[in-house]
């Protein structure tokens, strides 16, 4: 019954981002949005990909980090394949939970423990929520002058701010708060649940004490996510270099993807889609891009975004593989 409910949930949530996508196209010259994505050189796509490759690579690193402290034999090729296999699965799942997955693709890719698998991806989601929001409220404050008009792309960046700061908060609590367990422990008491939370206790502990000696490691992790986001605007900026416009700065196009990040944590659709596009479009145009080159920078960010991310499929395939053959 959960799993129709899912199914369900998710069907509707792609539905909801198509048809945002779909406004949008039908607000825009169709024609000559797909021509100015036709009109794009071969060489600023290619150059695109390698700074998106890039900026994942930053948050592979991030990842590798806090496991290296635990797991010393954790070798970096295998742990950054899984992490791009996280990051695939992050970039077509609502709120980009497919990225807590990690730690069971690890666990096939290199055998690392769940445990301190979850604690890697625990360290990194806390630094990455709290760097980001840093970088969005700044982003934000610099818009404000832009957006005075426009409240509902202002309300909903706040709100996606907010998701991506309690989110951070949230996981924090997971990884050092030992009183969670407490709270957790209260539930024991339930038959029907017992079972389920008494592994659930035993796996939090195991984090938490996997997590002791993560906390030094925070500001190197914060620096990788910082020049993750600083590369992944430098891909937005060959884009832009492809539709000819040569306005928006490079600091600009970082803060337009602190806070079009922020929108995929707003859980309405998969990953934002819709949501993401709009608001590259309503930014962009703040800026004096046009409305139909907004657009189409919109959707080649997106699929090029993603795209990249398909280096994570082979591992993705190994350990599907690898589950069949053992069942």
């Amino acid at each position: 019954m959960v799993t129709k409910i899912t199914q369900f949930r998710i069907l509707v949530q792609l539905a909801v981002g198509a048809v945002i996508l779909l406004y949008l196209l039908q607000l825009a010259d169709v024609s000559k949005v797909f021509s100015m994505l036709l009109a794009v050189h071969p060489v600023n796509v290619l150059l695109s990909c390698s700074f998106f490759i890039i900026a994942s690579t930053f948050v592979a690193f991030a990842l590798y980090i806090p496991i290296k402290s635990i797991e010393r034999s954790a070798p970096m090729d295998k742990v950054i394949l899984g992490s791009f296999a996280g990051q695939l699965l992050s970039d077509v799942t609502p709120v980009r939970s497919g990225y807590f997955a990690t730690p069971l693709i690890l666990k096939e890719l290199c055998n690392v423990s769940v445990e301190k698998g979850m604690v890697g991806v625990l360290a990194t989601g806390i630094v990455n929520s709290f760097a980001k929001v840093v970088l969005s409220v700044i982003a934000l404050i610099y818009f404000i002058s832009f957006l005075r008009s426009n409240s509902l792309i202002v309300n909903a960046i706040a709100v996606g701010i907010l998701f991506l700061l309690g989110g951070g908060i949230f996981l924090l609590i997971i990884l050092i708060e030992k009183r969670i367990l407490k709270l957790i422990a209260v539930f024991e008491k339930i038959p029907i649940i017992k079972v389920v939370i008494g592994k659930l206790i035993n796996l939090l502990n195991q984090v938490q004490e996997g997590g002791v000696n993560i906390k030094k490691h925070f500001p190197i992790m914060f620096l990788l996510i910082v020049l993750s986001v600083l590369t992944h605007a430098i891909a937005l900026q060959f884009i832009s270099d492809g539709f000819a416009v040569k306005s928006i700065s490079l600091i600009e196009l970082m803060f337009i993807a602190t806070l079009v990040g922020s929108l995929m944590y707003i859980p309405v659709t998969i990953a934002g889609l819709g949501v993401q596009e709009t608001g590259y479009v309503l930014l962009l145009t703040s800026l004096g891009m046009p409305f139909d080159t907004a657009v189409a920078f919109a959707l080649l960010a997106r699929v090029l975004f993603t795209g990249t991310d398909i280096i994570g499929l082979p591992a993705l395939m190994k350990v599907g593989f690898k589950n069949i053959n053992k069942k």
